[in-house]
């Protein structure tokens, strides 16, 4: 390739991810930050503390962006994280007990609360797509209904799951490589990566830049969108089986907060909510930040009720870029005479 093509192509990556770009700038930033106020930050437990923070809010932002991809919204995230994490931690350690051996326990409750996940996604999208309703709607209204069966299954916090199971989603493998960083890798490498270059992977992005484009060139919409959606709660309950690794139980109510910051994560990452552009390095990124400023603010002594308050004039200046910029674009098409 000539020097002036790969200039080119160097710029058209930059101008198509720049915002992507600046979300992993500002993480660059924070971990600067985070290195000079914890001890041990450049031992082997600095990585590991770092993704056990970061990876259960990187999950929960990749099942809202791929849902954020395709115009819509999905505000059951929570709930289904709260839902599956339960599930979990009700039937991990009794199931090991009935089939008498605890690997094939946890591997057969794992696939049990996947398919669940799954499932919750599948009726979120059937709903939307078969009612002809909107996802805020929908969403909203699941929710509270995912978050009603988790109580039923588990009114108060509690649950046993092995420590085996802990353990090792919590610990490290060759002595310096977090199992969450393994497992984030391999998330993003087996399937977002597949999924972006699939036909499935190019319909979700078509359908966010142009639904009514999408149909006429034969793209299945509604067929799409139910896949988004399931792909969502699986990816859903991915972030609920590593949270009951690193709690150790199940809390139907400690998930709420997964909605908003998802959808914070997402926007911050670079993703806007009108879809049709953005990605897993931004979600990634973007939650990252979020649970490492709350880091930042517990290491300075913040009082927890500002913490929230922090979070959420992160996300407000988040928008607030993306509505400048997008006024920035139209505005020459605005002016012009």
């Amino acid at each position: 390739m000539k020097p002036a093509a790969k200039r080119k192509g160097s710029s058209l990556f930059v101008r198509r991810n720049k915002d992507a770009i600046m979300a992993c700038v500002i993480l660059l930033v924070i971990l600067v930050l985070f290195a000079s106020n914890q001890n041990d930050f450049f031992s082997r437990y600095g990585p590991q503390s770092i993704f056990n923070q970061v990876i259960t809010l990187a999950v929960a932002a990749l099942a809202q962006t791929v849902v954020v991809l395709t115009g819509g919204i999905d505000l059951s995230v929570g709930s289904m994280i709260g839902l599956t994490n339960s599930i979990a931690a009700t039937i991990m350690d009794p199931v090991s007990s009935a089939v008498g051996n605890e690997t094939v326990g946890i591997l057969l409750t794992n696939l049990i609360v996947l398919a669940i996940g799954g499932l919750a996604g599948l009726i979120n999208g059937a709903i939307i797509v078969y009612g002809r309703l909107q996802p805020i709607v929908v969403t909203l209204a699941t929710a509270s209904i995912y978050g009603g069966i988790a109580l039923y299954i588990r009114p108060t916090p509690g649950g046993k799951v092995p420590m085996s199971y802990t353990e090792f989603l919590t610990g490290r493998v060759f002595t310096y490589i977090p199992v969450s960083a393994v497992v984030l890798a391999v998330i993003i490498g087996l399937v977002w990566m597949p999924l972006r270059r699939s036909r499935l992977g190019q319909s979700i992005y078509a359908i966010g830049g142009n639904e009514y484009s999408a149909f006429v060139s034969g793209i299945p919409v509604e067929r799409t969108k139910l896949w988004a959606y399931t792909l969502s709660g699986l990816f859903a309950a991915v972030a609920a089986l590593l949270l009951t690794a690193q709690t150790a139980s199940g809390d139907p109510l400690g998930s709420s907060l997964f909605t908003l910051n998802s959808i914070a994560a997402v926007v911050l990452g670079g993703t806007p909510l009108a879809g049709g552009k953005g990605g897993y390095a931004g979600a990634v990124a973007g939650a990252a930040i979020l649970s490492l400023v709350l880091g930042l603010l517990i290491f300075w002594g913040v009082p927890s009720f500002y913490q929230n308050a922090v979070q959420g004039v992160i996300l407000i200046l988040a928008l607030t870029v993306g509505l400048l910029q997008k006024l920035w674009r139209r505005a020459p098409l605005t002016t012009s005479s």
